[in-house]
């Protein structure tokens, strides 16, 4: 019976694929599009998430009444039902992308990093649009990639295969000595650092006024790295503009002697791009899971 259910596990993961690399290989709009319907049935399907969605736009935009958080959730939804599409046609479109998809802004920022053949950590969060940016990055310079090994070995093959087209490499996040010779041979990694790892791997800083369990992986990171951190995201004017992929200029001095000090920096460079495109932000994730000591829980 296992055997069954892995055999069909795979039968399902190949199909999807096969009809995912069908929408990816149509023109951007119109793989978009293809996926838009998906919205309302997702929000539906995902309750737990969607839930996890509502509950932090509580949490972050207190001010604002119910039907404006209802709303953003569902612009948050129709961004993810999009996005479906807008992955298809990233791992799926011969390289190079046409400048009507995307461009980079910034790339002066790292001239003197890579004159000097120190590494760089280009560090974002996750949002609708992570896949696309990391694709116009990887092509406007030689970048590898850190991700999250997925449960499903198919699909995890499928996505890596298809990222190396255009990326130099993929390192699991567990492979920390790997990103570390990256970086001490110059090189530039492309990571996003705002998920809860616990209290362990973390310290608070704040994050829209709450204090937030942060990774100290970046500060490891670049110390071991000897590396210059950028702060990077992806922003669009509306849905038939290019994205347009912003890198800013170094945090500096990072490390320092206070880490809380150090991840509030990403942490407000975060925040503000947020606030500037709530919507595509992955609001699906528990981010404020750990809660301080002796403070209530944060998700019922």
């Amino acid at each position: 019976m296992i055997a069954l259910g892995a055999a069909l596990k795979d039968g399902i993961t190949r199909l999807g694929l096969r009809l995912f690399s069908r929408i990816g290989r149509r023109p951007l709009p119109a793989a978009r599009q293809r996926t838009y319907w998906l919205a309302r049935p997702l929000q539906r399907l995902m309750r737990r998430r969607a839930r996890i969605v509502a509950r932090n736009l509580e949490l972050c935009f207190p001010d604002w009444n119910d039907e404006q958080r209802k709303q953003l959730q569902r612009e948050h939804f129709n961004e993810l039902a999009r996005s479906v599409g807008e992955i298809a046609y990233t791992w799926n479109q011969p390289a190079p992308l046409e400048p009507s998809i995307g461009t980079v802004q910034g790339l002066e920022h790292l001239e003197s990093a890579r004159q000097q053949q120190t590494g760089i950590i280009l560090v974002t969060g996750h949002s609708c649009n992570i896949e696309l940016a990391g694709r116009l990055l990887c092509e406007s310079l030689p970048i590898t990639g850190v991700y999250r090994p997925l449960d499903n070995a198919l699909l995890e093959h499928y996505q890596n295969q298809a990222r190396l087209r255009y990326a130099q490499g993929m390192i699991p996040q567990s492979q920390v000595r790997d990103m570390v010779r990256v970086l001490r041979n110059g090189g530039v990694l492309w990571t996003a650092m705002d998920q809860d790892f616990g209290p362990k791997r973390s310290v608070f800083a704040p994050f829209f006024n709450l204090p937030t369990a942060t990774a100290r992986g970046l500060i490891e990171l670049a110390r071991l790295g000897a590396a210059r951190v950028h702060p990077v995201y992806p922003f669009r004017a509306d849905q038939n503009q290019p994205l347009v992929v912003e890198i800013g200029p170094a945090f500096e001095p990072f490390p320092s002697a206070d880490p809380v000090a150090d991840l509030s920096r990403y942490n407000a460079f975060l925040e503000q791009a947020i606030r500037r495109q709530p919507a595509p932000y992955w609001w699906l994730h528990r981010r404020f899971k750990t809660a301080p000591s002796g403070t209530a829980p944060r998700y019922r």
